[in-house]
């Protein structure tokens, strides 16, 4: 252990927020490479390394790293809550809303 981070809510919900932007970002960036340049496969840039540390970053913070990550299936599975129906988040038989960054830290603070 180097030094304590105080990881709160509130910063929580923001580099979550903040890599949603960046992902939905790099998608149209990707998406406008295919129209202007359809033959080229070197172009489109990749910040999935920077994005995948970020991640292993708030997992480890959130005691989250294990094979069945809350936070991965919020962001991947259920495209940052987008996704979201009832009922599709259960634990011990309780539905749990996973639709906000919000709901996502409460959800990582009670299971």
């Amino acid at each position: 252990m180097l030094g304590n981070v105080i990881f709160s809510k509130d910063l929580f919900i923001k580099t979550i927020d903040e890599i949603e932007k960046q992902h939905r970002h790099d998608f149209k960036c990707s998406e406008a490479f295919r129209v202007i340049l359809p033959n080229d496969y070197v172009s489109n840039y990749a910040n999935h390394w920077l994005q995948n540390q970020l991640v292993k970053i708030l997992q480890l913070a959130m005691n989250d790293n294990h094979k069945h990550s809350w936070i991965e299936y919020y962001m991947w599975e259920l495209d940052f809550g987008l996704k979201y129906t009832k009922g599709c988040v259960k634990i011990h038989n309780k539905d749990f809303e996973l639709k906000t960054a919000s709901d996502l830290w409460d959800l990582l603070n009670v299971a």
